[in-house]
């Protein structure tokens, strides 16, 4: 017939919430051989994944995080380097970097200039700390400490001082 039939080629999951990754494994890719411990394991498994997935937060959707994620990670994975330091950079958000609801690379994500930053900070979080009586820094590297803020001047001052990233007044 001179038609060659093209073979199936399974497609990528390029996913980088490691949760839903596994999650996509085990519903994409279940052998026919399991028995029906490792079937009721793998649905345990599932389930469990939901449920930390139901805690994440879903983000704009950026190209660039992925690829400069992977490359970050590999980088400082090599290098041994912290991935949340307590002088992040000031192009970095100082509420997102504590956000465990947020992946790695959202977390770490570096704005192309502080000013851009600046208004992220303020349309995100701004409102949200501006009503609330008692504010504490989510920065892992204070997270452990009894620190906490009765005004967002206070909350602004430490951020300047302990993590050198100067928010507008």
């Amino acid at each position: 017939d001179g038609q060659e039939e093209d073979e199936y080629v399974e497609p990528a999951i390029d996913l980088h919430i490691p949760e839903r990754a596994q999650l996509a494994q085990i519903f994409c890719n279940q052998p026919n051989n399991l028995s029906s411990g490792e079937l009721l394991e793998l649905r345990v498994q599932a389930a469990e994944l939901m449920v930390v997935l139901c805690g994440k937060r879903e983000t704009v959707k950026r190209k660039r995080i992925r690829r400069r994620a992977q490359a970050n990670i590999a980088v400082e994975e090599s290098l041994g380097l912290d991935p949340f330091p307590l002088l992040p950079d000031r192009k970095q958000c100082p509420r997102c970097i504590g956000d465990e609801a947020l992946s790695h690379g959202e977390r770490t994500f570096k704005y192309s200039g502080p000013a851009v930053m600046y208004d992220h900070f303020y349309r995100k979080h701004g409102q949200q700390l501006g009503g609330v009586k008692q504010m504490s820094c989510n920065h892992p590297k204070c997270r452990g400490k009894a620190l906490e803020f009765k005004h967002l001047n206070h909350f602004k001052n430490h951020v300047e001082t302990v993590h050198g990233v100067k928010l507008r007044a």
